[in-house]
């Protein structure tokens, strides 16, 4: 979406702007406090400002097997769309690495609570999650570059949108998109032994290489941290297969980065500098794109 559109749906998703539904316990918010001008702009985004679903742990977790076979979805159109996002000319690619790589890996599961975490211990499916949610609202945050693929459900409100999306075409990234990718893999593979991922985000800042808020930044990092591009201390991630979420979660409790104040999280609180960048995942990825081999 272009800026113009971003701002509209900044007015639009305003808390003051939402009337809370007390039946289905959820925000429901006004398009009549936007102008016909702004309204305009929803419609030719064809965006529903209110995409209310009943969200239940079975359904989200079969409707996504179904999308296993969708022939719009691959490895292929999810890194072209996280490249670019990276590179800033598309901050809504930045979510669909990790979620396409949950999505395939999918199988049928019942919902069953991690022994630590009020959570499907499988797919992240929070307890509190089997409920009436607007999916636009998600959606309109992974337009801003956050990465909701952390559970199943940020999983379905990201890949349902991206399947519409890439009805319009590809999302090809733009050279200069190649180029802040490649340095952001080089400046992660260059980094000294010690250096802990929080500092590696101060550095990142302050070089300004990733356009963007801190959250876009920390996005980048946690989905090449799922698919194993950036190798973990506690985990051996890899996109060829899933690692339940319990287990990503119990690797915090190994990690000093985690606790008291610190809102670092598995799987990127496990890189450490001295492990750089598994460049035999990187390549096998991205492909061509790579101009830095390690």
């Amino acid at each position: 979406m272009d800026k113009n559109s971003m701002r509209v749906l900044k007015k639009l998703y305003m808390h003051t702007n939402g009337i809370y539904d007390r039946e289905r316990e959820v925000m429901i918010y006004q398009t009549d406090t936007l102008t016909p001008a702004e309204q305009d702009v929803l419609i030719t985004n064809s965006w529903a400002a209110n995409d209310l679903e009943m969200i239940r742990h079975n359904d989200i977790i079969q409707q996504l097997i179904t999308l296993q076979q969708h022939s719009r979805l691959s490895w292929s159109t999810v890194t072209q769309a996280f490249i670019a996002g990276v590179g800033g000319s598309y901050p809504r690619g930045i979510s669909t690495l990790a979620s396409y790589h949950l999505m395939i890996h999918l199988q049928p599961h019942a919902y069953e609570e991690a022994d630590r975490f009020l959570a499907c211990k499988v797919c992240g499916f929070s307890h509190s999650d089997e409920s009436w949610k607007n999916l636009s609202n998600i959606r309109y945050a992974l337009h801003q570059g956050y990465d909701y693929s952390g559970t199943s459900v940020g999983a379905y409100a990201d890949l349902t949108e991206l399947i519409v999306l890439l009805e319009q075409g590809p999302v090809t990234p733009t050279d200069e998109d190649i180029t802040t990718f490649n340095q952001l893999l080089h400046m992660l593979d260059q980094a000294g032994d010690e250096e802990s991922p929080g500092k590696f985000e101060k550095r990142l800042t302050a070089e300004k290489l990733v356009k963007g808020h801190a959250g876009i930044r920390r996005s980048i990092l946690q989905a090449l941290s799922r698919t194993g591009v950036l190798p973990n201390q506690v985990l051996s991630l890899s996109p060829d297969h899933w690692t339940n979420n319990e287990d990503i979660l119990n690797g915090e409790l190994l990690l000093n980065n985690t606790k008291g104040r610190s809102d670092m999280e598995m799987p990127w609180a496990g890189w450490q500098g001295k492990l750089g960048v598994n460049w035999d995942i990187t390549r096998k990825l991205f492909g061509d794109v790579i101009q830095f081999k390690g």
